[in-house]
This record gives C-alpha cells, sequence and structure tokens, in this order.
C-alpha cells in the first residue's frame, strides 16, 4: 500500500484512510478532548500524508509514518493554541491599560488591532512576513524557522530584526508593543 500511495494511487489512498481514519480521530479526541478539533486534526493529518507522499520512506510502516505525522499535527495545534491564549492574555491586558481613567490619551479600539497588525505585516516583503509569522505567531524557535525555510539562523535573526523595524514604522507604539507582549508572555 505504501508504494501505490507514494506513486499517488487515489484508491489505495482512500482505504488507508478508511483503514485509520478512526485510529487517527481518537488519538487527537484524547488529547484535545474536543470533537470538532480532532476532526479537524484528522483531517490536516491524512491531508499532509497525501501532499508529501513522494517523500514518504520505504524503511518505515506507512503507520509508523502518519502516526508521527499526526504527533507533528498535534504539536502545531499546542503551538497555535499557545499563541491564542497569549493573545487573549494581552488583548486583556491592554483593554485594562486603556479602560483606566489615568489614560487621557484616547487608544485604538481592541478590535481594530489586528486588523491593523495584519495589514502593517502584509506590508513586509515575502520572506519577512513568512519569517515573522512562524517566529511570533506560530511560536517556532529561530532553528526550527531556520531548518524549514532553508536558511540560517542568523539570516532568520536578521529578517525578523528588519520586520520589528519596519513594523515600528508602519504602526503606533502600542500596538508593537502589543505583539512583544503576545510573544514574550
Amino acid at each position: 500500500m505504501l508504494e501505490e500511495i507514494m506513486n499517488g494511487d487515489q484508491k489505495a489512498f482512500h482505504d488507508f484512510y478508511l483503514l485509520w481514519e478512526t485510529r487517527i480521530y481518537s488519538y487527537f479526541l484524547n488529547r484535545t478532548g474536543d470533537y470538532m478539533q480532532s476532526q479537524e486534526l484528522t483531517q490536516n493529518t491524512f491531508i499532509k500524508i497525501w501532499e508529501y507522499r513522494s517523500t514518504l520512506s520505504n524503511e518505515h510502516k506507512l503507520e509508523t509514518q502518519l502516526f508521527r505525522k499526526a504527533k507533528l499535527i498535534y504539536i502545531d495545534w499546542l503551538r497555535l493554541q499557545t499563541t491564542i491564549q497569549k493573545r487573549k492574555v494581552a488583548e486583556k491586558s491592554y483593554a485594562e491599560i486603556t479602560s483606566s481613567d489615568s489614560m487621557n490619551v484616547q487608544q485604538p479600539s481592541l478590535e481594530t488591532l489586528p486588523e491593523k497588525l495584519e495589514k502593517a505585516i502584509c506590508h513586509l516583503p515575502p520572506m519577512r512576513q513568512k519569517v515573522l509569522r512562524l517566529s511570533h505567531i506560530q511560536g517556532y524557535a529561530y532553528k526550527e524557522i531556520a531548518n524549514e525555510l532553508k536558511i540560517s539562523e542568523k539570516t532568520v535573526d536578521n529578517h525578523i530584526n528588519k520586520a520589528l523595524k519596519q513594523l515600528r514604522q508602519i504602526l503606533s507604539g502600542i500596538v508593537l508593543a502589543l505583539l512583544l507582549i503576545i510573544k514574550f508572555i
């Protein structure tokens, strides 16, 4: 079955999916406790297996490779959940600061901050956008980013520094502070 999937046989992949979908779903459900998230993570796992079928190895069982991919998908999901929690804490802190009576300066509304930040990031060159998103939004370490993008860690550091400098020029100081708070909470 492995060889057939590696060669793009959709029927073999469909059979493989039917055989393993329930076990992968259970794997995610045991870890997340969320039915919808488990379904989505299961789908993502099989999508990744299909997308990267040409890189599958003949040295390992297909099931082993499937569960390795599931584990990586789960780790990425955990990183995303951590980032979401950091954002919520930062937004709550920001809301408390801006609602304080001691603040005489009018601040942008909290609802517009993510939109402004996204627009500012979109003004960055594509590689800086990618590196910044991997680092500050998805929580990847510089080494992980370097491996994924096949660049040096120093290049990752340079992209981050230049991206933050550009964002400082594009955004008001409070939005950048929010971004940094999210990264370091």
